[in-house]
């Protein structure tokens, strides 16, 4: 009888059942941006002089002289070498004998020119006879002057047989002896000048048309860490898919001549939509996605494509996905597409 009251006033009593929600899920969210993208490319390329020259003679001859050795370092208009012609000699020495004659010719010319005029005016000779002695003076006043022309070009084909620096450089080959003989125009030595140095590399037609001159290129060492910024001031015209560029570096730079080196140029490229990292699920992954936050704090999946990474960020390709989209970077474990979060500031 006890179990049973006991059994009656349980089933007279009402159910009272207490509902507790369950929290919303916290996550930390960040927008996608859009930005200009900058395409980075490297090319080799070896340090050399702004300024070089190959000295040579206009003439042929034999080298009589060299007057520098491998590696020294000359002035400009400091003597390098000399040359022996036997031809230019003589016909200098020629040239100024033929002057010499035509001078005292004109002097002579002249006092006999006086005389005439002195007795025409005494009515003691010709007309006729003072006409002909100026005419002579005439012609050989003007042969004085071709005289003079064939003398100042010997006199500058024998300078000629002398080479002197035409800047200040370093001598960096020899290419002909003493004692060879050397045609016109025959590389003697090799110079490359101290002032300033440059860096040239050949880059594709497609990149060279969209570099201009006064560009930045940053110029590192092969073999080292250290970095120097460079300015582009040629770029030439392509040729065989390929164009030359070159690469001014400042006068305090310590590259040597000869060294190797790597010039990056930066390209703007179009601009780009970029994640935080930490937003990518799986991304190296076959299915790679971030979840978005809606503006009711809903989460929805979008697939995107990973592209180049930089400092943190991901560059992105992906549909539904624009500026200024919230994406998750923080607490994406327990998430399904439709559920509603609390973003955390």
């Amino acid at each position: 009888m006890l179990t049973a009251v006991v059994l009656a006033g349980c089933d007279a009593a009402p159910a009272q059942v207490e509902r507790i929600e369950e929290p919303l899920p916290s996550v930390r969210g960040e927008a996608v941006q859009l930005v200009p993208d900058e395409v980075r490319y490297r090319f080799p390329g070896v340090v050399r002089a702004s300024e070089r020259a190959a000295p040579a003679f206009l003439h042929g001859g034999v080298l009589r002289e060299r007057h520098v050795v491998r590696g020294q370092r000359v002035e400009q208009g400091e003597l390098l070498a000399t040359l022996h012609n036997p031809a230019m000699a003589p016909a200098f020495a020629a040239a100024e004998a033929r002057v010499r004659e035509l001078d005292a010719s004109l002097s002579r010319l002249g006092r006999d020119v006086e005389r005439a005029r002195t007795l025409r005016e005494r009515n003691l000779s010709a007309e006729e006879e003072l006409d002909r002695l100026r005419s002579e003076r005439e012609a050989l006043a003007q042969a004085r002057e071709q005289a003079l022309a064939q003398r100042d070009e010997a006199k500058a084909q024998l300078e000629e047989l002398t080479l002197r620096a035409p800047f200040a450089a370093e001598v960096t080959d020899l290419d002909a002896e003493p004692g060879d003989f050397v045609a016109a125009g025959q590389p003697i030595m090799q110079l490359a000048g101290v002032a300033e140095r440059e860096v040239a590399i050949r880059v594709p037609a497609n990149l060279a048309a969209r570099l201009e001159r006064g560009q930045a290129a940053s110029v590192a060492p092969t073999f080292g860490t250290q970095r120097i910024d460079g300015e582009i001031v040629h770029v030439g015209r392509a040729g065989e898919s390929m164009a030359p560029v070159i690469v001014a570096l400042p006068t305090d730079s310590a590259l040597a001549l000869g060294e190797p080196v790597r010039v990056q140029l930066e390209i703007a490229a179009r601009p780009v939509t970029r994640v935080p990292l930490a937003a990518v699920v799986d991304p190296a992954g076959s299915a790679p996605y971030v979840l978005t936050i809606g503006d009711d704090d809903t989460i929805r999946r979008a697939p995107v494509t990973p592209g180049r990474l930089a400092g943190g960020w991901v560059s992105v390709n992906g549909e539904g996905l624009a500026p200024g989209d919230r994406v998750v970077t923080a607490g994406q474990g327990r998430l399904e597409e439709g559920m509603r979060v609390r973003v955390l500031p």
